[in-house]
């Protein structure tokens, strides 16, 4: 069976989105499905991770994400006249995104978080869609009792952290530090937008103020233009001599280095891409910090210490806790590996049926 998959917009090494996640995760299933054909449409250069896989093919096409319009012509003529002669017998969407005027049956990945009109658009659209892939279990919630969608047709599909990553000792930890963050204790975080940022560096300034100590912030920016905000908000911070902006080019195996030497990671948004990281820090036995909402949500209440309020102060609080209490930390790191080992990651076996 040909398999059409939609690979534009993401970027295995984009840590802010669960794009890695998928790719790791699509590479997987191409090796382990030989009979079926996977071609996939791509607006990078040849996907390198897939070229030992005798059942694929590529793509190249141009993808414009910079409207609303734009996306849409993508999915509704650009890529069908592209598929339209190979007639695969399924589409295997993994952008989040879907075509409403094709043929061609579908499996779409579904991350939730919908604005408004885009609640009202996918509403008009969901029967065009014949499966749908989730990795967390909101996101099934959302599409059963938001959307009607039956619960037969909704996936989860297994994405579990990277068997890179695991606890390493301590003269490893001491080179990492060193290689990128001057030999130093740091926490850790991914820069999405500028909000986030700013209530961070906030609460780092509180964190500098109640405890007199060399730890460091490292920010993640989740592209150029958040580079560059941070970047200039530093120029006038107090405290940035100990924030360290990890430098652009951050390939996959860095991070694994830098997440597994953290004191602790701070999620600073809610979603599927915080959850996955905080599965990942939770295998490198690394504390995580993360609003309560959000881990209540996640079912990780006991492996994460959490701020009741998202508020410079309340982050500021649990930096502090994490790092005067050397117990509740360990406590925690081993409930995270708890959590991991109770995790019931499966998956459908009729995801690549004919539909």
């Amino acid at each position: 069976m040909k398999i059409a998959v939609t690979l534009v917009g993401i970027r295995d090494t984009n840590f802010s989105s669960i794009g890695r996640f998928i790719w790791k995760w699509l590479e997987g299933e191409i090796h382990a499905h030989p009979e079926h054909q996977f071609i996939l449409l791509s607006d990078t250069a040849q996907p390198t991770s897939f070229v030992g896989a005798p059942n694929c093919s590529w793509i190249k096409t141009k993808y414009d994400r910079s409207s609303f319009v734009s996306e849409k012509i993508w999915y509704e003529v650009t890529a069908p006249k592209l598929l339209n002669p190979l007639q695969p017998a399924l589409w295997l969407q993994l952008s989040g995104r879907y075509a409403v005027r094709t043929t061609i049956p579908q499996i779409c990945l579904f991350e939730g978080n919908l604005s408004k009109f885009e609640r009202y658009l996918f509403k008009k659209s969901i029967q065009h869609v014949k499966q749908w892939l989730v990795v967390e279990a909101r996101a099934a919630q959302q599409l059963e009792e938001q959307f009607g969608i039956r619960k037969d047709s909704i996936a989860t599909i297994s994405i579990v952290p990277s068997s890179e990553i695991y606890p390493i000792d301590y003269n490893l930890q001491l080179m990492y530090k060193g290689t990128h963050a001057g030999g130093t204790e740091y926490f850790l975080a991914v820069a999405h937008e500028n909000i986030s940022s700013i209530e961070l560096l906030q609460a780092f300034s509180f964190f500098k103020k109640w405890q007199q100590s060399n730890m460091k912030l490292l920010l993640v920016p989740v592209n150029g233009v958040q580079r560059s905000f941070l970047e200039e908000k530093l120029r006038t911070y107090k405290y940035r001599a100990d924030v360290v902006v990890v430098p652009a080019g951050l390939t996959v195996h860095n991070w694994y280095q830098i997440l597994s030497s953290a004191y602790a990671t701070v999620l600073l948004e809610a979603g599927a891409a915080s959850y996955l990281i905080g599965l990942e820090a939770a295998k490198a036995g690394i504390s995580v910090i993360a609003s309560h909402s959000f881990a209540a949500a996640m079912g990780m209440v006991d492996m994460v210490t959490s701020y009741s309020e998202t508020t410079p102060t309340g982050i500021a609080e649990a930096l502090l806790l994490v790092y005067k209490n050397e117990k509740i930390k360990e406590e925690r790191n081993q409930n995270g590996l708890l959590f991991l080992q109770n995790l019931n990651l499966t998956q459908t076996p009729y995801l690549f049926k004919e539909i």
